[in-house]
């Protein structure tokens, strides 16, 4: 076809486009992903990926993982910016940006310079190595989640699925939020340290001085209380829980029993779940019933429950350093509450 042969097809083009109503649109090509980090490890060994470890307290300064992972993707990805860290606790809800574990990158969906950025390091955190371990770099940083454009990545899931939200902020559309557990966020996963790291629990004391006390309330309202320390493996330690739940103005539960048409009755099994059912209270969950300890009524009044005092003994010794958790199930229309006493005795 000649030069002038290929000029008028075009201007037939054109006119036919033009006579129709039809737009003469250029197509972009896609932005091409620029290259991601570096991949420091090629071990077969690997973390799995990171348990779900909901905001347990207040901090105010950022984990030194979240800092470390925000300056690699800041210095790597020239003119993209940090949307923030920290949050206040007065603010509402629950998240790990207010105990230093979370971070948001200042790359909006809807830029396709930030957009290409933000594929990028998607694409390098869940890429399977040349070991065959899937989201490598996801599960050797320790993260837990990551929310961008309406979507989240949970380790729960192990896919995108859909994010509830409204507005540009909350539906993360002009940042990407990383969310870490705490292995992740104290920095001592694989990334960092060459070496596979054990679920780690928040930097709390121990309660591991000879003799030393604390308590917790968990009120039927709250429904549960955190401990702000933790218990030491293989030491041993005297639990004492007391208090009653009330339904319509009528005692119906304590820590270990409820109260049943035939009586006063163990809510759960022994072991650990001192309650559960129809009211109670459990410390630790599972963890605690793996200890295989009973839990004693300081005054019998039968079937193992006291209804004089309602006050339980346990003694136990955990195999490992765990974080407390004071759990009260029961109905919403439940009051009440029941307060829990350790004492390290041994």
């Amino acid at each position: 076809m000649s030069r002038l042969a290929r000029s008028l097809v075009v201007l037939l083009t054109a006119a036919v486009c033009a006579a129709s109503g039809i737009a003469a649109v250029a197509v972009a090509s896609p932005m091409p992903l620029p290259p991601p980090p570096q991949t420091p490890h090629d071990k077969a060994a690997i973390e799995p990926l990171a348990a779900d470890q909901a905001q347990f307290f207040c901090r105010k300064t950022v984990e030194p993982g979240v800092k470390a992972f925000e300056k690699l993707v800041l210095n790597h990805y020239k003119g993209t910016g940090s949307d923030g860290d920290m949050r206040g606790c007065d603010v509402g809800g629950s998240s790990e940006h207010k105990d230093g574990r979370a971070w948001d990158w200042g790359v909006d969906h809807r830029n396709a310079k930030q957009r290409a950025d933000g594929k990028s390091l998607l694409k390098w955190l869940f890429a399977t190595d040349k070991n065959g371990n899937k989201d490598a770099m996801f599960r050797r940083l320790g993260l837990m989640y990551v929310i961008w454009n309406k979507r989240i990545w949970g380790g729960w899931s192990q896919s995108w699925q859909p994010y509830s939200c409204s507005g540009v902020t909350l539906c993360h559309v002009n940042h990407i939020h990383f969310s870490f557990g705490w292995a992740g966020a104290e920095k001592k996963t694989s990334f960092w340290t060459d070496r596979v790291s054990r679920q780690v629990e928040p930097p709390l004391p121990h309660l591991s001085k000879l003799h030393a006390h604390r308590s917790l309330k968990v009120t039927a309202k709250s429904g549960s209380t955190n401990a702000m320390w933790l218990f030491k493996g293989h030491d041993t330690y005297r639990v004492v829980a007391t208090g009653v739940l009330h339904h319509g103005g009528k005692v119906v539960a304590d820590a270990r029993c409820a109260k049943t048409a035939d009586g006063w009755q163990p809510a759960g099994g022994g072991g650990g779940n001192f309650g559960g059912g129809d009211g109670g209270v459990s410390i630790g969950g599972d963890q605690l019933q793996s200890w295989g300890e009973q839990w004693v009524p300081v005054h019998d009044s039968g079937n193992g429950c006291n209804t004089k005092t309602h006050a339980y003994r346990l003694v136990m010794a955990p195999a490992a350093s765990t974080t407390v958790v004071g759990e009260l199930s029961g109905d919403t229309a439940d009051t009440g509450s029941v307060h829990l006493g350790f004492t390290r005795t041994g």
